[in-house]
């Protein structure tokens, strides 16, 4: 087959591929996030306690998703999200909606959708943390032993327009189920208020799952700012659980503070967090420090190194390689785990 007619056969084929995509607005897009890590999670006497070095894919995911013009200011919108793991830890089942996957109407109004999605409390969370997604995530302090960071299926959820830099969302969850961190929900309520206007950001998230046959409901209030001024971002976080994993009275508190400075394409940071002990539990509580610097090697990719740790009262079993980062040892009550994690960060 001589060039002119290989050409016209490659158009050929093209042709229903490029019809379909002109029928709707369809983008692919994802983030390709894996690191090398070597981890002590301190597990008991007895057990294999070597230093760990893995390969890790840290909330990995690629996802399509569209918009279809219905006219009058109103638009149908859908989105297909789905984790991938290519390290030795982090893997998930082959399900093509395991991340927020919906469909939905956005216009004027606001945006309704029904589907897979973060709870608002869980939004609100990551609007104060400078490692998300890598060791030292603060989830490893304010999803454990609580509510959780949610991201559960059957949600019907509301978001607001953004007027003079204020929105809000409230969703409700038909069914938790499985997806509840410490019990077996059968309803949840959400909701957020977040302000973002300039340099400050200010939010306040709310949660409370309706556990059927306990007479006992968790709840979690959350509040997070940040403020930036010149090269330095400044973070904070402060959280309540209450009646956790519905035992009456079960509360904690955990507060957070972090901070970033950026030089050129380098920017150092930090974080604290401190979980108080649950009432009347003695030696519940523990504290996490996080330290890393961030190297922008472009516009959508980042290099970094990290080193973090949590030391845990010995009731306590907090981790400090949880949240979105794969590779997670586990830790032992009362055991302080602690590790170093070199990675590189690409969004698609």
């Amino acid at each position: 087959m001589n060039k002119k007619l290989l050409a016209l056969a490659v158009a050929a084929a093209l042709v229903p591929a490029a019809a379909m995509a002109d029928s709707g607005n369809v983008t692919i897009y994802g983030n390709v996030h894996m690191s090398v890590d070597s981890l002590d999670g301190k597990p008991a006497a007895g057990t294999d306690n070597t230093r760990k070095t893995n390969v890790s894919s840290n909330s990995s995911y690629v996802g399509f998703k569209g918009t279809e013009d219905l006219g009058n200011g109103l638009k149908a919108i859908w989105q297909v999200e789905n984790q991938i793991s290519m390290g030795d830890t982090g893997g998930t089942a082959n399900a093509w909606t395991n991340r927020n996957s919906f469909g939905g109407l956005t216009g004027g109004f606001g945006t309704a959708i029904l589907g897979i999605h973060d709870t608002p409390l869980k939004i609100v969370g990551r609007k104060a943390d400078l490692f998300g997604d890598q060791i030292g995530d603060s989830r490893n302090m304010i999803a454990d032993g609580g509510i959780g960071d949610l991201r559960p299926q059957n949600v019907v959820a509301y978001i607001s327009p953004t007027v003079g830099g204020v929105h809000g969302a409230l969703a409700y969850v038909t069914n938790v189920g499985a997806g509840a961190a410490t019990e077996a929900s059968t309803t949840a309520i959400s909701a957020l208020g977040i302000y973002e206007g300039g340099p400050l950001m200010l939010a306040a998230a709310y949660e409370k799952h309706n556990v059927a046959g306990t007479g006992t409901d968790p709840k979690e209030w959350r509040l997070a700012g940040g403020y930036s001024f010149g090269d330095v971002k400044l973070v904070a976080l402060y959280q309540k659980s209450s009646d956790m994993g519905t035992v009456s009275g079960a509360d904690r508190k955990v507060w957070g503070l972090g901070a970033a400075y950026k030089m050129g394409a380098t920017t150092i940071k930090g974080q604290y967090y401190k979980a108080d002990t649950v009432n009347g539990t003695d030696n519940t509580g523990a504290n996490l420090i996080a330290l890393g610097a961030d190297y922008s090697l472009s516009k959508r990719t980042t290099a970094y190194a990290a080193y973090a740790r949590t030391n845990n009262d010995s009731a306590a079993g907090f981790s400090a390689f949880g949240g979105g980062h794969g590779d997670n040892p586990g830790t032992v009550v009362g055991k302080d785990p602690s590790g170093f994690s070199v990675g590189m960060k690409h969004a698609f």
